[in-house]
Order: structure tokens, then sequence, then C-alpha cells
């Protein structure tokens, strides 16, 4: 009888850590997700969708969303989780009233053996840039099909944590080099920001 009751509950154990195992479709530790938005204006579709890279957060930085509430936290979650969520998120900002997600979970391991970089924001084509050993800023917005009218000249990288603000427009900045998993991101641009007519130093 006792070994009766000891298997019943090592099976409603086991059951009871399969239910709180991350579900195999769940979007892992620095992984890699792909949105795309539909019913929303054409501009900002195309600011919005694209691929993203988790930080070591395991959040992501959405675009058009106001400042705090503009980071998600999505490690963990499923495709589908993660639609729900930008469909609340966009409509708590009241930007949009009926827009569309469709949300794919890159493979874990389909960039082991490459070093990536994520260009996002007011981009052409917001992805992951393959890096290159003497990457420079400007290559890698060039990479994602560079800033739109629409992207800030003040662009920012994201590496280790910490965020640094560079001009486009400046000869200096545009060289400096681009790490492995450095997160670039273009803000939209301020309805006061002008562009130089030539590039700064």
């Amino acid at each position: 009888m006792k070994k009766v009751i000891c298997s019943i509950l090592c099976l409603l154990l086991g059951a009871a850590g399969l239910a709180s195992a991350q579900s195999p479709d769940a979007v892992p530790a620095h992984g890699t997700i792909e949105i795309q938005v539909r019913g929303i204006p054409n501009d900002d579709a195309t600011a919005i969708s694209g691929q993203y890279l988790l930080d070591g957060n395991g959040t992501i930085r959405m675009p058009q969303l106001p400042a705090g509430q503009d980071v998600l936290r999505v490690v963990g979650k499923t495709a589908r989780q993660i639609e729900d969520m930008l469909m609340a998120a966009y409509k708590k900002a009241e930007l949009y009233t009926a827009p569309t997600f469709l949300v794919k979970v890159q493979s874990s391991d389909m960039h082991l053996t490459e070093h990536i970089v994520l260009v996002s924001g007011g981009v052409a084509m917001k992805k992951n840039v393959l890096w290159r050993r003497g990457m420079t800023l400007l290559e890698a917005i060039v990479g994602a099909g560079d800033i739109t009218d629409f992207g800030s000249r003040y662009i920012q990288v994201t590496r280790g944590g910490k965020t640094v603000t560079y001009d486009y427009f400046s000869i200096r900045d545009r060289g400096i080099p681009i790490q492995p998993n450095d997160r670039i991101f273009v803000p939209q641009r301020g309805i006061f920001e002008g562009r130089p007519a030539k590039l700064l130093p």
C-alpha cells in the first residue's frame, strides 16, 4: 500500500513539475522574436515590425510606446502570450484601436555560430545585422536599411546594460566600433529636430 501511495505522489509531483516547466515554444533568454503588426498606418507598421533580440533582463523595447511603457518582459512567454501583451500595451497607450500582432519565436540555437547586432526603431528594416570585425555604427545602421525620415539623428547604443547616445550626423560618432550583441535603437524623430546640411566633426 505504501508503495502505491509513493508511486501516486511521484506521479503528481512529476505532473506539477511539467506544468510549471517552461513551454518548449516559449522565448528563451537572449532569444529572438519576429513581430509583424497589421491594422495600423503603414509607416507605423514599418517602424514596429521586425526582429527583436531579448536583452540580459529578458526584455524588448517597442517603438511608439510612451517612455516607461516601452520595455516589455517577454522571456519565458509563448508567441500567443506576447501577441496579447503587445495588443494590450498599444491599446493602453491609446495609439491604435484594433492592432493585430503576429509573433514568431526563432530557434534558440539560430545564432550560436554567428555574432549579431540588433538594430531597431526608426530604420528601414529592424533586423539582426550580422556582425563582422571592425564594424562601425554607420555600417550597422546601413545594414538595417539606414534611418528613415521618422528616425532621430540621436542613436542609442546599449552594451552590457549601459546606453550611450550618438549623433548620426557626427563623423566621429559614425565611426565608433560596434561589438557583438550590441543593441542599436533609433528613437522617433522629434517635431523640432532638424537635419544638418553637412556632416559634423
